[in-house]
């Protein structure tokens, strides 16, 4: 798809300008066009900056792109003061206007937090909430494969569309499409992944969301400076809490003791996202009366295996106890 030299200056501009900004001082971005150098000049863009404003050329990209103008511009993204002049589609541009919610954390996860990630998409994907992640192995890479099972998912990448990092999971990437969710860039095709292009991605995983969900992170990490930006814009954070001394859950403790919402319990962290109740009555009190897990699975809809793994997490969180016989009761 082509995009004009006007949009490609923007987006060249844009890691040290706010353009947004710049698009509001000058009543819109059609007026912001219309302005020229000598105007650009006078909204405070330098006179070097406005000459490769003006003279910046077209370029393609293999994906589809949508400006700051275009009416499918996800409105979350947009309220952000700094928010990106283009984004880079491949996929369904569709699911940018699905209401989302971020799933972040460390790529060293626990297989505890790895299953927490899991349920957390799986979940949300399936009660209509877009889950938004950066394609990073660990936490990230989970949340998006439970979120293709069910429903909408939308990686936001820390590089051009060409590329793909970690190249592990380029099948995962193909599943996000096929599922008919999104992958998401403010880079241009051929930009490669470097140190700093992560950071300028984590915030946009934050500006897509309403809320910003930390599994596991240590004090310093990349999910922390997602976290940052989620406070910035005025956005909800929310923390799984995890064992004491775990360097992988001192970032998320520390969110929990900070004021994070702590998400003991993944149907009603979701139902507090939607508003709606989770309905988990019939299945569970098949289960904690014996019915064969067969059947619980048929009630809960999915694989016995599906049904084997939530219970380990209920079991993990305190919420079940596992009995002899393949059997459950409530806490």
């Amino acid at each position: 798809m082509r995009v004009d030299g006007f949009w490609m200056g923007l987006v060249e501009l844009s890691p040290k300008v706010k353009v947004a900004d710049l698009a509001r001082r000058a009543g819109g971005w059609a007026h912001l066009r219309e302005a020229g150098p000598s105007g650009w000049i006078k909204l405070g863009l330098t006179e070097s900056q406005a000459s490769r404003l003006g003279k910046a050329g077209p370029s393609d990209s293999g994906g589809q792109v949508v400006t700051a103008e275009d009416p499918g511009y996800p409105a979350a993204l947009a309220s952000c003061s700094n928010a990106p002049p283009v984004l880079f589609v491949e996929g369904d541009v569709q699911a940018l206007q699905a209401p989302a919610v971020a799933v972040v954390g460390t790529r060293r996860c626990s297989s505890y937090g790895g299953a927490v990630a899991r349920d957390l998409g799986y979940q949300l994907a399936n009660a209509g909430v877009a889950v938004v992640s950066g394609l990073a192995r660990g936490i990230d890479a989970a949340a998006h494969g439970g979120a293709v099972a069910s429903g909408c998912t939308i990686a936001v990448l820390g590089h051009g569309l060409q590329h793909t990092a970690p190249l592990r999971n380029r099948g995962l990437r193909r599943q996000i499409v096929n599922s008919g969710g999104a992958l998401v860039t403010t880079w241009p095709d051929d930009v490669e992944p470097r140190p700093w292009t992560f950071p300028v991605r984590n915030q946009w995983i934050a500006g897509l969301s309403s809320h910003t969900v930390v599994v596991e992170a240590p004090h310093r990490s990349g999910a922390m400076h997602t976290v940052r930006a989620a406070l910035d814009y005025g956005r909800q954070v929310a923390a799984v809490p995890g064992p004491i001394g775990a360097p992988a859950s001192e970032g998320c403790n520390q969110l929990i003791v900070d004021g994070a919402i702590s998400v003991l319990s993944v149907p009603d962290f979701v139902g507090m996202v939607t508003g709606i109740q989770p309905v988990r009555d019939r299945w569970l009190s098949a289960l904690f009366t014996g019915c064969p897990l067969e059947e619980v699975a048929k009630l809960r809809g999915g694989s016995v295996a599906e049904l084997i793994e939530e219970l380990q997490l209920l079991e993990a969180l305190g919420q079940v106890v596992r009995l002899p016989g393949q059997r459950y009761a409530t806490v």
